[in-house]
């Protein structure tokens, strides 16, 4: 059988490696890893067919660097104090409870539109970014957060159960990087918000979602007795 790749490239690629994936099956009753990966040096003869050379297992570091061939370094970022988690793909931070302005779509009720575009004191926040998406989640305490460190629900339209971030049309940057940070929070708080994606309630205020932020305006501090606990850590969350 041929196969064809289309690499669109001007760079030169010639097959140099193989890797060779070796499974059974779980239900033999292995505690242990079901899988593992040999890698092989190719060998090509006089007419360019290949053949595969002695292999030997493809280690932690063959992983890493296989990734870094694939999608580029991480590159090299001071890490300030509101990053709690960098990797190739993901970046989780955190800010302290502040004042910003929030919007709401035209349609959903004079209510909403009368509080469009007014500034709210907001709860400490903790951000996971990765290219295409936003999670966030709501903290009770205005401190940099350990492992431990309880979450609640962020009280936000567009946030769903589990953090996610129904992003829409919101122009998002395209990396997870430091230095995007500002823009992702930008991104989130400088769009409409337009409809309520929980499937449970965003706010233990006794006038639910609207009754919460209508209380808010001119106030300097988010009540954060009315924040609602997601039964998770933030370590449970990074993972």
């Amino acid at each position: 059988m041929d196969t064809y790749i289309n690499i669109r490239s001007t760079a030169s690629f010639e097959l140099r490696e193989a890797l060779l994936v070796y499974s059974c099956d779980r239900a033999m009753g292995r505690t242990d890893g079901s899988a593992f990966v040999t890698k092989h040096a190719v060998k090509l003869d006089a007419k360019g067919a290949p053949s595969l050379l002695p292999g030997s297992p493809l280690g932690e570091s063959d992983i890493f660097a296989l990734i870094e061939q694939l999608r580029g370094a991480v590159p090299s970022e001071f890490l300030p104090e509101n990053v709690l988690m960098r990797t190739q793909e993901t970046i989780v931070w955190w800010t302290p409870s502040t004042i910003r302005p929030m919007y709401y779509v035209d349609n959903k009720g004079q209510e909403l539109k009368q509080l469009s575009g007014k500034r709210f004191p907001q709860p400490a926040l903790v951000f996971r970014a990765r290219p295409g998406s936003l999670d966030i989640r709501a903290l009770a305490a205005d401190e940099r957060p350990t492992p431990g460190t309880p979450l609640y629900l962020a009280p936000y339209w567009n946030v769903s159960n589990n953090g996610s971030v129904c992003l829409g049309t919101t122009k998002v940057p395209r990396e997870a990087s430091v230095k995007s940070l500002p823009r992702w929070e930008e991104a989130f708080f400088e769009s409409e918000f337009t409809h309520a994606n929980a499937s449970s309630s965003l706010t233990k205020h006794p006038g639910g979602f609207i009754g919460l932020w209508k209380s808010l305006m001119g106030k300097k501090k988010f009540p954060v007795e009315h924040l609602c606990y997601t039964k998770e850590t933030l370590a449970q969350f990074i993972k």
